[in-house]
């Protein structure tokens, strides 16, 4: 039996956000194939809790799409949903889930949302997630 070391909540995050990341080429997937597949893909061993928030993470955000969407469509000035990146869509998708249908707090998901706007998005892209998110949850 391996030994199964908890990840961070950060960490969680990355893989929800990598799962998420992957709704902007798929309309129609299997939750459960889909997210087996990327945990085996990436050779994860995780913990069950670890398993259980990243699922949640990305079946929420799967299950209320087109209210993410219209909720990020209304708030984008002088831009519309097609010009944007697919790994801005996905950062904003996933915070704006967590923050109005999960439970995390706002001012964590737009953190949390720039934070990953760092790792993964363009130089503009920190400023631009902090802007949108800054517009929709304040």
């Amino acid at each position: 039996m391996p030994n199964i070391k908890p990840i961070t909540r950060k960490e969680e995050r990355i893989h929800a956000f990598m799962l998420v990341f992957q709704l902007s080429f798929h309309n129609e997937i299997d939750l459960d194939e889909t997210f087996n597949s990327y945990i085996e893909e990436q050779g994860l061993i995780l913990a069950e809790k670890n398993k259980d928030f990243i699922y949640k993470e990305f079946e929420g955000t799967y299950k209320n799409i087109e209210k993410i969407d219209a909720t990020i469509e209304k708030n984008l000035k002088d831009w519309n949903m097609k010009r944007l990146n697919k790994v801005d869509l996905s950062i904003l998708r996933l915070v704006v889930y967590e923050a109005t249908l999960g439970e995390i707090p706002i001012s964590v998901a737009i953190n949390e949302g720039v934070a990953l706007a760092k790792l993964y998005s363009s130089d503009d892209g920190p400023n631009f997630i902090n802007g949108v998110l800054s517009s929709i949850l304040n």
